[in-house]
């Protein structure tokens, strides 16, 4: 075969090859990285342009962003929610939050609903009133200088969430109080053992300290006397107990229990002697009989004297001797001499005898006095 014919075959065979090719692509049959183009703008458009466009299409209604349960702000559940304070002193209401993040603290007072403090900032003209925090331990503490009764009540500890957080703290604020048990008078006998008790209730801790004194003055425990001594047990009710051995009648007086944190206590001893006892005097003649009768002698001496003032009206009339006075003076000896016999024989009060004589005295002389006017009168 010719050279020249070759050569021509060849050709022909190229050209074949490209139009199998541009056929094939004019068609879509080349499968690559064009697919899924319809256009040569659409393969041309940057990733940049795809975004921009998602941008513009719908898209279904976002989520709003949930915070744990476990995140968000609690009390502590072991805070106090009651407080007792003693008046005069500071009080302290805690109030524990775990997980607070950004949230505020506020301590408000129910009373008048009047916030007293945000955060560590007070916001009430009473500078008693202020809150301290302890990163440490996340109390918000509500401190109250120099607690007043009328500071008792409700407080709430408040939580800036959505809705609101309460936590809620009652304040008490008690008075100390001492009292001598069995006043406010004590009878004991010469000889015997003074035992006086004093306790001290509604204190939120014990006193520092109790002091006994005896007329005004502070007892001495090691004084030369001896047998005296001071027993105290502290708790929620403290006690101090004074014993005095071989009480004698200088024992007799006042004596005062003076606690450091409450008012001063007294109660006054009556140390009875031996005759008094022998003669059966008791204490609560003691106590009453004198005044018992007060009432009852005043009477008497007015009567006396209403009856003296009218019978002087009559005094001139009178005969030298009365047979009926006489025998009314005589009855009224011996009335008052059986009533000195019988009071002295029941070992009775002896301002009540004296009571009843005088009033027998009276008597005696209102008939006396009654005799002589129908004499006037005759």
């Amino acid at each position: 075969m010719p050279l020249h014919k070759a050569h021509s075959i060849c050709v022909a065979r190229v050209l074949l090859l490209v139009v199998i090719v541009m056929s094939d692509m004019t068609n879509g049959g080349v499968q690559g990285p064009i697919e899924g183009y319809n256009t040569l703008e659409e393969m041309m458009m940057t990733t940049t342009d795809r975004a921009q466009a998602a941008m513009l299409l719908p898209t279904a209604p976002t989520v709003a962003y949930t915070h744990p349960k476990w995140m968000e702000p609690y009390f502590d559940p072991s805070t106090p929610r009651n407080v007792t304070a003693l008046m005069g002193k500071n009080a302290y209401l805690s109030c524990r939050v775990r997980n607070l993040a950004n949230k505020t603290v506020s301590w408000i007072r129910h009373r008048d609903i009047h916030i007293l403090t945000v955060g560590s900032y007070t916001y009430t003209s009473d500078q008693r009133f202020q809150a301290t925090h302890h990163q440490d331990t996340d109390d918000w503490t509500l401190q109250i200088k120099w607690a007043q009764k009328r500071d008792a009540g409700m407080y709430e500890c408040q939580i800036s969430t959505q809705p609101v957080r309460s936590y809620f703290v009652r304040l008490n604020v008690v008075v100390p109080t001492a009292t001598i048990l069995g006043g406010p008078d004590l009878h004991v006998d010469k000889g015997s053992t003074i035992n006086l008790t004093c306790t001290v209730k509604f204190s939120p801790e014990p006193p520092a300290y109790i002091f006994w004194y005896h007329h005004e003055e502070v007892i001495n425990y090691d004084s030369s006397r001896g047998g005296v001594s001071v027993i105290t047990e502290k708790g929620d009710v403290t006690t101090s107990f004074l014993l005095i051995q071989n009480a004698d009648l200088a024992d007799s007086g006042k004596y005062s229990c003076a606690p450091s944190n409450a008012d001063v206590a007294s109660v006054r001893v009556h140390v009875l002697n031996v005759r008094a006892i022998i003669s059966g005097e008791h204490p609560e003649a003691m106590q009453t009989g004198s005044s018992g009768c007060q009432y009852n002698w005043l009477t008497i001496v007015l009567l006396l004297a209403l009856v003296l003032c009218y019978s002087q009206q009559c005094t001139a009339a009178l005969p030298p001797q009365l047979p009926g006075a006489a025998a009314a003076t005589a009855a009224a000896a011996e009335a008052s001499e059986s009533a000195t016999a019988t009071a002295t024989s029941r070992k009775r009060c002896p301002a009540v005898a004296s009571c009843r004589q005088a009033a027998s005295h009276g008597n005696t002389q209102t008939q006396a006095q009654s005799q002589a006017k129908r004499h006037c009168h005759r």
